[in-house]
C-alpha cells in the first residue's frame, strides 16, 4: 500500500526533493515505468525508454527544455537544449564549429595550473568548504578563459554566472526583475553584448570563443547577437553550474571512501572511470523534458501526442537490467558499462562534456598530488535545492 501511495505522489517538479527517492525510482522501474505525475507530465524511469526519448527526434520534441509547465519562450531566445530541427541543427552546427576550434588540449595546461594553485591554498588539517574554494572557481575560470573574459572581470563574471545558473529564469524565463535574459539579468546580458560588439568592430580580435561565435560563418549564416547571448548563458548553466556539481559529487565520493582515495592515488588511470561512475550514479542533471509529437507506445502503454514527458536520467542510470544487481554501487572496475545518460544522448549530447571531464581529472589529480588523504569534515555535503540538478551547495572536508 505504501509503495502505491509513493508512486502516485511522485512528482519531479516539486520544489526540492531533499533526499533523492532512489527507492521510489526503483519501484517505478519495476511496476510503473511510464508514470503519470501530479504536474501532468509522464515520468520515464527505465534506461532504454529514456535513451529512446532523447534520441528519437521524430517521435519526441525537445521544445520547452527545462522550462516549467506552460512557459512559452520567444523563438530567438531559446537555448539549444529546447530546440528541434531545423533550428537545433543550424545552431548546433554553428556552436560545434566554434567549440571544435577551441583546443581543449591547450586548456589543459591552464586548468592544471589553476587546480594546483587552488589546492595549494588548502591548509593541512583545516576544514575547507570545497565549493567556493575549488569546485565553483575551476569551471568558472576555465570557461571565462575559453570565452575570452578579461582577467580583471573574472570575479564579477563568476558572480553573474552563479546568479544566472541558479535563477528562476531557467525554468520560468523571468524573475522578480523582469522577463527574458535581458530583463532578468540585465547586467550580464549587457556585458555579453558589449563583448560581442567589441569583437565585431575589432580589426584584430583575440582568438577566443566570443570572437568565434561572433564571426564564424557557415554558408553565409552567422549567429545573431541574441543567439550569442543565449548560447553563452547556456554555456554557463551547462558548463559552469553542471561542472561545479560534477566536481563536488565526485569529490564527495572520494572523500567518503578512503579505499577509493587510495585506489585512485595508486592508479591514476582509474580517475577516468571514477568520473563516469560519478556522472552515472550522481546525475548532475536529474531530468530533462520532451513532448510527444505523435501517439507513442512506451513500455506497453500508449502515450498520446502532445503529452509532456520527464526523462528520468537519475533513474535510468541505475537501471538494474542495464548495470546489474549492483547498479546502485559506485565501482571503478565495471567492465564496458553502458554509457550513462547524464550528459544527453544522440543529437543532444552535451558539446562541453569532454571539457568537464578534463576539469574533473585535473582537480582530482591536484588533490592526490598534494595530500596523502582527505575526509569529509564539519557539515559535510549539503545539497542544492533544485529538482533538476544534483550537487553540493556546501562540501566541507579536511586533508592531511
Amino acid at each position: 500500500m505504501s509503495t502505491a501511495i509513493d508512486l502516485d505522489r511522485f512528482d519531479p517538479f516539486r520544489d526540492g526533493w531533499g533526499e533523492i527517492p532512489y527507492a521510489t525510482m526503483a519501484a517505478l522501474r519495476r511496476e510503473r515505468p511510464v508514470a503519470p505525475t501530479p504536474s501532468g507530465f509522464w515520468y520515464l524511469s527505465r534506461y532504454e525508454d529514456c535513451r529512446r526519448a532523447l534520441s528519437d527526434i521524430r517521435s519526441f520534441s525537445n521544445e520547452g527544455g527545462l522550462r516549467g509547465p506552460g512557459i512559452v519562450i520567444p523563438r530567438d531566445q531559446r537555448m539549444i537544449n529546447e530546440m528541434d530541427p531545423p533550428d537545433h541543427t543550424r545552431l548546433r552546427r554553428l556552436e560545434q564549429v566554434t567549440l571544435n576550434q577551441a583546443n581543449y588540449r591547450a586548456l589543459r595546461g591552464y586548468t592544471e595550473q589553476l587546480c594546483r594553485e587552488l589546492v595549494g591554498a588548502f591548509e593541512a588539517g583545516a576544514t575547507v568548504d570545497l565549493v567556493p574554494a575549488a569546485t565553483r572557481p575551476v569551471p568558472s575560470k576555465v570557461s571565462a578563459n575559453l570565452i575570452g573574459v578579461p582577467l580583471e572581470d573574472y570575479a564579477q563574471y563568476s558572480l553573474w554566472s552563479h546568479e544566472v545558473a541558479t535563477s528562476r529564469w531557467i525554468s520560468e524565463n523571468r524573475n522578480e526583475r523582469g522577463e527574458g535574459l535581458e530583463g532578468a539579468h540585465p547586467e550580464f546580458a549587457g556585458y555579453i553584448d558589449r563583448l560581442v560588439a567589441r569583437r565585431r568592430s575589432a580589426t584584430d580580435p583575440p582568438d577566443d570563443l566570443v570572437t568565434r561565435l561572433a564571426l564564424t560563418e557557415i554558408d553565409g549564416d552567422r549567429m545573431t547577437d541574441v543567439e550569442i547571448r543565449i548560447t553563452l548563458a547556456h554555456l554557463i548553466i551547462a558548463g559552469n553550474d553542471t561542472t561545479t556539481h560534477l566536481l563536488g559529487n565526485l569529490l564527495f565520493r572520494i572523500l567518503e571512501s578512503p579505499e577509493l582515495w587510495h585506489a585512485l592515488d595508486a592508479d591514476r588511470k582509474l580517475i577516468a572511470p571514477a568520473i563516469e561512475e560519478s556522472l552515472r550514479l550522481d546525475a548532475v542533471v536529474q531530468v530533462l523534458t520532451r513532448k510527444c509529437r505523435v501517439d507513442v507506445e512506451i513500455a506497453g502503454q500508449t502515450v498520446p501526442a502532445g503529452a509532456r514527458l520527464v526523462v528520468g536520467m537519475a533513474s535510468a542510470n541505475r537501471d538494474e537490467t542495464v548495470y546489474g544487481d549492483d547498479a546502485g554501487a559506485f565501482r571503478v572496475d565495471r567492465e564496458d558499462p553502458a554509457p550513462h545518460l547524464t550528459l544527453g544522448w544522440g543529437p543532444h549530447l552535451c558539446l562541453g562534456a569532454n571539457l568537464a571531464r578534463l576539469e574533473a581529472g585535473c582537480l582530482v589529480g591536484a588533490l592526490l598530488d598534494r595530500f596523502e588523504r582527505g575526509a569529509l569534515a564539519g557539515r559535510g555535503f549539503e545539497r542544492v535545492d533544485a529538482y533538476w540538478e544534483l550537487g553540493p551547495e556546501r562540501l566541507e572536508a579536511a586533508f592531511a
